[in-house]
């Protein structure tokens, strides 16, 4: 191996490489919105609430949210214009107080992009965790076609 490939490859591991979407626009048609949708989303991440995604069985996506001390009506789920929104409302009007406060009911809302051709199947809320099955449907169009 020649003396300056090792060091190379060093850089380029501790170098993070930065790509921006004009980059791929000229070998995309049509996905101007996704990148649209994209941009919106870089830089928004938070760590709260904990959550886990994994792949399910028949094309599902299955998140988990972690939602320890929300009740049922705390919890708001909705979809609009593909993007999936979980919220929850803690109001409390009981002021307790506290030895030491471990458990944090802070409101939140979260934002996870959804592909064109993914829906909810099913949420379901026990015992502290949101269980949310997500399901790929590929539309009649994307599906593989025979023309001659």
């Amino acid at each position: 191996m020649p003396k300056g490939s090792l060091n190379l490859r060093r850089f380029t591991e501790d170098t993070m490489v930065n790509y921006t979407w004009e980059q791929f626009t000229p070998f995309t048609l049509g996905l101007d919105e996704t990148f649209s949708r994209l941009e919106t989303f870089a830089g928004t991440g938070t760590n709260y609430p904990p959550y886990n995604i994994y792949n399910g069985s028949d094309s599902r996506t299955i998140l988990e949210v972690a939602l320890a001390g929300f009740s049922q009506g705390d919890i708001s789920v909705e979809t609009e214009r593909n993007v999936l929104t979980i919220s929850a409302d803690k109001s409390s009007k009981e002021e307790k107080k506290y030895s030491y406060k471990g458990i944090s009911h802070k409101n939140f809302s979260r934002n996870w992009q959804l592909a064109d051709d993914v829906e909810v199947e099913s949420v379901d809320f026990k015992d502290g965790l949101l269980t949310i099955k997500l399901m790929k449907e590929l539309p009649e169009k994307q599906k593989r076609q025979k023309h001659f």
